[in-house]
C-alpha cells in the first residue's frame, strides 16, 4: 500500500454536528484523513475500530460505503458520540476479545485505546500473531509516551511509521502477511 497523498472526503461532513467538528476532522496533525484514505483501499470488508471514544475514527473508516465498520469500546468514556452514525457503522459496548474470531477475519483493525500504556496494544498484537492474522493493524499514539514507544519498538512484523500523514503523537501501520 503506497499512501503518499491524502484527499479530504467531504461527504463525511454530513456526520459532524458543528463546524468545529469538521475543522478538527480535517486538521493537520490529526489522523482522520489518513484513516479515510486507508479505508478506501478495502471494499466489502468488515473493519474494526477499537476505542470508539466520540466515534470520529469510525466515521473516517466508513468512507468506503461497501465496508462495515464495527467500533468497540468497553464503555462510553465521555459523552455519547458527537457524530451522527453512518449506515455502515455499528457501535458496540463490550470486550472485543469476545469477538476475536470475527476480528481475525478483518483485513483492517484500527486501535486507539486509552490509557495508551502499551498493555492492551501488546495483548492484541500477541493474539494476532499467535493466530496467524493476515491483515493490517493501524495504531494511534505510537510516540505518545515511553510505554507506547516501547510497544512500537517491540513489533517484529513489517511496520511503517505514518506519523507525517497521521496523528502528531504517532500513527503506525503493522502488516501481518
Amino acid at each position: 500500500m503506497n499512501i503518499t497523498t491524502l484527499q479530504p472526503d467531504y461527504n463525511l461532513q454530513q456526520y459532524m454536528e458543528t463546524r468545529a467538528d469538521v475543522e478538527f476532522f480535517y486538521k493537520e496533525g490529526e489522523h482522520y484523513r489518513f484513516l479515510t484514505t486507508v479505508a478506501k483501499q478495502f471494499t466489502n470488508s468488515v473493519i474494526y475500530d477499537l476505542g470508539t471514544y466520540t466515534g470520529t475514527s469510525a466515521v473516517a473508516l466508513s468512507s468506503e460505503q461497501s465496508n462495515l465498520v464495527i467500533s468497540y469500546d468497553i464503555e462510553y468514556l465521555t459523552k455519547p458520540s458527537r457524530v451522527k452514525r453512518p449506515k455502515n457503522v455499528e457501535f458496540r459496548i463490550g470486550d472485543v476479545f469476545n469477538d476475536i474470531d470475527n476480528l481475525l477475519k478483518s483485513p483492517l483493525i484500527f486501535m486507539d485505546i486509552d490509557p495508551h500504556d502499551g498493555v492492551f496494544e501488546h495483548k492484541l498484537y500477541k493474539i494476532l500473531t499467535e493466530n496467524n492474522y493476515k491483515g493490517i493493524m493501524l495504531l494511534d499514539d505510537i510516540h505518545l509516551n515511553k510505554n507506547m514507544q516501547q510497544f512500537w519498538d517491540s513489533i517484529t512484523h513489517t511496520k511503517i511509521d505514518y506519523t507525517h500523514l497521521g496523528h502528531y503523537s504517532g500513527t503506525g501501520m503493522v502488516i501481518f502477511k
